[in-house]
């Protein structure tokens, strides 16, 4: 345990729950049906696996306050800002180079803030199992996939390979883009693809090489980057450096090229409350009821439908399949099965110079 970290992806600014998701209060900083936020749940299924200082959280500058404000367990110096948000391959390498300055043999996980995770066992043995792998195998870039429980179109997916001796690591075979419905089925049925939930294990000097092999765009900022960490100044000047990485995803600037690529497959109880859709589902399961309500909502005859209201009171009658979220400046009416639609919501709000809304 000395040399493993665990990092916690916060970046992201959870769009497709919008109006809820804002960008200065993105999803993971929400509750939703617990009494803590997805982030502190997160934390809290985490913080038995390694040293409490070996805890980082990766995330961008505005909401670096509230989440430190959510944890305050993690020492200051263990969140790790970027200036504005760039996707996966950037982030990732600046937390590379983070761990490597102060332990170049550091093998790190970095795991989502928003996600679900009912099977809490699983998820320890599953980090375990990667740990125990890349501190054996640190030339591999490892990730751990979902065992589906149903075709899921909204997902990528990685096919699995054969096994190694002795492990329960398997070689990753392809990574998939998301399918359309009928191969998402032809994936379940095989039994041979996993969902890719971009949790990633590896060793922070192999991943470097890795970038300077894959991605030397970015491997040159992180290169200048590592030369001025612990130096006075050194948040501005990352900041600078930090703009100059292209936007790009980590699946595609590493872990689609690599030749040593491995998985542990891992049976979660897991969801990524990815839309409105899913939340519902989630919670519909949870809770036994075909419509959720929460607020001052009361209706008659609906079904199928997801409601979060405000003091003022919210009336439905007959509806069916609806998602509607009302927030003090904005309201959300939605069709469920087109909750994957509200990121093509977002880009016509910010079209109409109606970002504030964001």
């Amino acid at each position: 345990m000395q040399n493993y970290y665990i990092v916690i992806m916060a970046g992201g600014s959870g769009t497709r729950l919008w109006p809820i998701s804002r960008t200065n209060l993105p999803k993971q900083l929400h509750s939703f049906g617990n009494d803590k936020s997805l982030i502190q749940e997160t934390y809290n299924r985490i913080k038995d696996l390694v040293p409490a200082d070996h805890i980082y959280v990766s995330l961008v500058n505005s909401i670096l306050k509230t989440s430190q404000k959510q944890l305050p367990e993690i020492p200051v110096e263990n969140f790790i800002v970027e200036p504005e948000g760039k996707n996966t391959a950037p982030s990732i390498a600046l937390i590379a180079a983070t761990i490597y300055k102060c332990d170049p043999r550091g093998i790190v996980i970095t795991l989502a803030s928003d996600h679900v995770i009912n099977k809490l066992n699983n998820f320890k043995e599953a980090v375990k199992h990667a740990f125990s792998f890349v501190a054996k195998n640190p030339a591999y870039f490892t990730t751990v996939g979902i065992k589906p429980d149903k075709p899921d179109t909204s997902l990528g997916y990685i096919k699995v390979g054969r096994k190694f001796e002795h492990s329960a690591v398997y070689r990753v075979d392809q990574f998939v883009e998301k399918p359309n419905i009928i191969k998402a089925k032809q994936y379940l049925k095989s039994g041979k693809y996993l969902w890719n939930a971009s949790y990633f294990i590896w060793r922070a000097d192999k991943l470097l090489e890795m970038y300077e092999k894959y991605s030397p765009e970015i491997y040159k900022a992180t290169e200048k980057i590592l030369n001025v960490l612990g130096k006075p100044g050194t948040q501005n000047k990352i900041d600078r450096i930090y703009r100059e990485m292209p936007k790009e995803p980590i699946d595609t600037a590493i872990a689609e090229k690599v030749d040593d690529i491995a998985v542990v497959p891992a049976d979660l109880g897991w969801s990524d409350i990815g839309s409105w859709s899913t939340l519902y589902d989630l919670l519909a399961q949870k809770s036994g009821n075909h419509t959720i309500s929460q607020g001052n909502h009361i209706g008659v005859d609906d079904k199928n439908c997801l409601v979060y209201a405000q003091d003022k009171l919210l009336a439905t009658v007959g509806l069916e399949n609806i998602v509607i979220v009302d927030t003090p400046d904005v309201t959300l009416v939605c069709n469920k099965s087109k909750a994957q639609d509200i990121k093509k919501l977002i880009e016509k709000i910010k079209e109409s110079k109606e970002e504030h809304h964001l």
